[in-house]
């Protein structure tokens, strides 16, 4: 059945790919080579100065994460605010979590939790365009670009022959203006993220999907691959360019846009840092064998070969975490079936088992110096179950989770009403998060970027979390 829906739905699956990857970074959006990005990055990049050797990991629950099936359970309250789960204790004092992310409360201690999330937005494509882009806007009329990209402006790779900028996602079957919010907007194809794509139609992870998005560094995209010139060839000649990549004749036949392209397609650290088997069984099995666990090794091998920031999406639709007929098991219909919303018992295992063994690895490996994950969606859930039940949006509160980054861990940041409803202390927006997460990237977030002959701030408001400095 799952693959008759999968058969059926290749001809809109093809039109998301075309509408999705014809921007992503090394396929050529615009018929571009990857010498001419690199080119084009480099001169619309920002004069050199020093910036920190330091790095964002992203996970991105759209839909709108729930409060209280996540950090901010409220055990007191009444079972129709409190929900049908208990809360557990954790290693970070006062910071119980709802009992299903067992293996994150065992290192809740090595993390801020955000308990006072709050804005005035109730809309998706508003709140997510926020959060990503850094605009309190509720219309797309402005493609702005993500932070993602930003950071790929800003700061490039931390390491040559890495990509700045990383996407590990489904492939969209819904919501496609969602996913544009992590784009590069008017920055162009050269500041767009490289691609990792898995198939919506299928819950374990697809090594042949990141085998083919890797295999030349060029995404495969039936739209951009005439442009590039024939993927079956250069792939087999990948090899013997790899060894004549040192050859004097080649270098000096090459400008040093063309050599950069050549040094990442033909990347030995590149290829590696994307090769999960790599990693010992032991370690893929920490993270656990589904989707989100090996997404979340990957991004953890990427931050340490050298990229600057990595996005885990964790839905095909971006509203993976829309619980508004059931917390448990979420089934509401979707115009596409792959695009469901389940409920914690489905979504609340892969994610503790991901997000625990990522916090531990950072910290085990010391890489938590220096790379800062966060985890949030674009508002909390209404403090009182529905009829149906499950949570509504409720963008007054919410919770967000960080992690390392060199920051003051250990501590929770704000406070919220014994019916986890309002912030009672210290509220935090959006633009608090991204000025945040642009500090630890050495990135001053009031400067601006010319364009179309108006300069644009790169976050008009917002300011870094003073706690965690």
């Amino acid at each position: 059945m799952q693959f008759q829906r999968a058969q059926q739905s290749n001809s809109k699956r093809s039109v998301s790919r075309r509408r999705f990857l014809s921007a992503s970074l090394l396929a050529g959006g615009v018929g571009l080579a990857l010498g001419d990005i690199l080119r084009l990055r480099s001169l619309s990049a920002a004069e050199e100065r020093p910036t920190p050797d330091t790095a964002v990991i992203q996970i991105w629950l759209g839909g709108g994460p729930s409060q209280f099936e996540t950090f901010d359970p409220k055990p007191l309250a009444p079972i129709e605010i409190r929900g049908p789960y208990k809360a557990i204790s954790s290693k970070l004092p006062s910071a119980p979590v709802c009992e299903m992310l067992p293996l994150t409360a065992g290192v809740l201690d090595k993390t801020a939790i955000i308990r006072s999330f709050s804005h005035e937005f109730d809309d998706h494509f508003g709140l997510t365009r926020w959060c990503l882009a850094g605009r309190k806007e509720p219309d797309n009329k402005n493609a702005y670009p993500s932070v993602g990209s930003i950071v790929a402006r800003f700061r490039g790779p931390r390491q040559a022959g890495m990509p700045p900028y990383v996407m590990l996602s489904e492939e969209p079957v819904l919501h496609h203006h969602l996913f544009d919010a992590m784009g590069p907007g008017y920055l162009g194809v050269a500041h767009s993220p490289f691609t990792v794509l898995q198939d919506p139609y299928a819950t374990e992870f697809q090594h042949d999907q990141l085998a083919k998005a890797t295999g030349s560094f060029e995404l495969a995209s039936d739209v951009t691959l005439d442009r590039i010139g024939d993927r079956k060839s250069l792939l087999a000649h990948l090899g013997r360019m790899q060894r004549r990549a040192d050859s004097k004749e080649v270098q000096e036949g090459l400008d040093p846009y063309q050599r950069l392209a050549l040094d990442l397609i033909t990347s030995e650290k590149a290829r590696r840092a994307f090769d999960l088997q790599q990693e010992s069984a032991a370690t893929r099995e920490r993270y656990g064998a589904h989707r989100w666990g090996q997404m979340a090794l990957l991004a953890r091998r990427l931050v340490e070969a050298g990229v600057t920031f990595v996005t885990l999406n964790t839905a095909p639709d971006c509203l993976r975490w829309d619980w508004h007929v059931s917390i448990t098991k979420e089934n509401r219909p979707q115009p596409d079936p792959g695009g469901p919303n389940v409920g914690m018992e489905h979504s609340g295992p892969p994610l503790d088992r991901a997000l625990s063994a990522l916090i531990a690895d950072l910290s085990e490996r010391e890489l938590c110096r220096k790379v800062l994950l966060v985890v949030w969606g674009e508002f909390g859930r209404s403090p009182k179950i529905n009829t149906t039940g499950g949570r509504d949006h409720w963008p007054k509160l919410g919770s967000v989770l960080l992690a390392g980054g060199g920051l003051k861990m250990g501590q929770l940041i704000g406070a919220s009403s014994p019916d986890g409803g309002l912030p009672t202390d210290r509220p935090v927006g959006p633009s608090d998060v991204l000025a945040t997460l642009y500090k630890h990237l050495g990135i001053d977030h009031k400067q601006k970027i010319v364009t179309q002959g108006r300069p644009i701030p790169l976050l008009p408001e917002g300011k870094a979390i003073e706690e965690l400095f």
